[in-house]
């Protein structure tokens, strides 16, 4: 290998793995790693976010910039996910050797054009198309919120030049692959990044259905509204959403109906809810990326049912069960609790995600993009 040291600029701190993007990020850095690659991370570090010593298992040097969200940043003509990222420290510290850079979301990309890297490889991994995303996030949103979103939106779509000066663009899903490949020449599906795929037995299930996610998050927050109010057969079941941060309000709201609700669970609470669930409930307004929750119900014994927009876009399809509205989940949701899924579907389900899912597998398209 020609050159195995690599620049990674993350968006967040990447561990714990808690949540979506963290967890693609940190098990690419951790199998790089494992690839024999010299990682130096780049971090900024926000909310209650703190520096990690695993962080240091894996790469030969961690930095972290603190993310400066200062109410000014929103007059700032680049979008406000990236102003608040455009650390002077780290343009500095990306030029202490002239090894690749990977960007990790249009969110870091704010000196992707800089002149100190302009004669460097460059790569840009988008985690969806954030414009749409900010645009979905408006149409759930009010007041000065809805405000903020519409224009970030605009302002996202409008600094999408700035990907030209990366060589090369990394996508999750070939939804995404169509858009980018109109704005750039160079583009790549690379799945999302994961921790093996390990089939746990036995493959029992427990008489429940489960909805797991960032509880905190609009999204999340609005689907377990839709299932309470549309899908009458939960109400025949046992019911349990799990997931961090839900509001007081989100509490009072599944516990009126009857429905067990887990707030902030270990991780191996949530590993064991995921794993024993009969049936895996998901639904999102928005077909944005691919949903790492998603992906952990499908390394269960459970099946899988959800809408349409949650698999749009992806492979996944054959997957999981689709239903088109409340009354389809409710017939699908009876049909699951009294048949479920057999040794062999699920392990004919498992062997197909850990093939498409390998994790170094699919970085070697990284490697050999380095070495070209």
């Amino acid at each position: 290998m020609k050159n195995k040291s690599l620049h990674i600029v993350s968006f967040d701190i990447p561990y714990p793995a808690n949540y979506g993007g963290v967890i693609d990020v940190f098990y690419r850095i951790k199998a790089l790693h494992e690839m024999g690659f010299e990682i130096f991370l780049h971090c900024f570090q926000y909310g209650n976010r703190t520096p990690q010593k695993e962080l240091e298992k894996y790469a030969k040097k961690v930095f972290y910039y603190p993310r400066k969200r200062s109410i000014f940043s929103i007059f700032n003509k680049i979008p406000f996910i990236v102003a608040t990222r455009k650390n002077k420290t780290l343009i500095q510290n990306l030029t202490i050797n002239n090894a690749p850079i990977l960007f990790e979301g249009l969110h870091t990309c704010g000196f992707l054009n800089h002149q100190l890297i302009k004669d460097r490889l460059k790569f840009a991994r988008m985690h969806n198309v954030e414009h749409d995303y900010y645009h979905a996030l408006a149409k759930n949103s009010k007041g000065w919120r809805k405000l903020f979103f519409q224009i970030e939106s605009k302002k996202l779509k409008e600094f999408l030049p700035v990907l030209q000066h990366a060589q090369h663009l990394f996508v999750l899903q070939e939804n995404d692959y169509s858009f980018f490949k109109q704005i750039h020449s160079s583009v790549f599906l690379l799945p999302i990044s994961l921790p093996e795929f390990k089939m746990n037995k036995p493959v029992t299930t427990e008489n429940y259905c489960l909805f797991h996610g960032n509880l905190s998050v609009a999204e999340n927050i609005n689907a377990i509204h839709w299932f309470i109010e549309n899908v009458k057969e939960l109400q025949n079941q046992h019911f349990i959403v799990a997931g961090k941060d839900p509001s007081k309000a989100l509490i009072h709201f599944c516990k009126k109906n009857k429905v067990t609700i887990i707030p902030n669970p270990s991780e191996e609470k949530m590993q064991q809810l995921i794993h024993f669930a009969r049936i895996h409930l998901l639904y999102t307004n928005q077909s944005t990326g691919i949903k790492i929750k998603l992906l952990n119900a499908l390394n269960s014994s459970g099946r899988v049912i959800v809408n349409p927009k949650m698999i749009e876009g992806t492979s996944l399809s054959y997957h999981v069960e689709i239903a088109l509205n409340g009354e389809d989940f409710s017939k699908k949701i009876d049909q699951g609790i009294k048949h479920p899924l057999t040794e062999k579907e699920i392990e004919e389900r498992w062997n197909k995600i850990k093939e498409e899912f390998d994790t170094k597998k699919n970085l070697q398209l990284l490697e050999g993009l380095i070495n070209n």
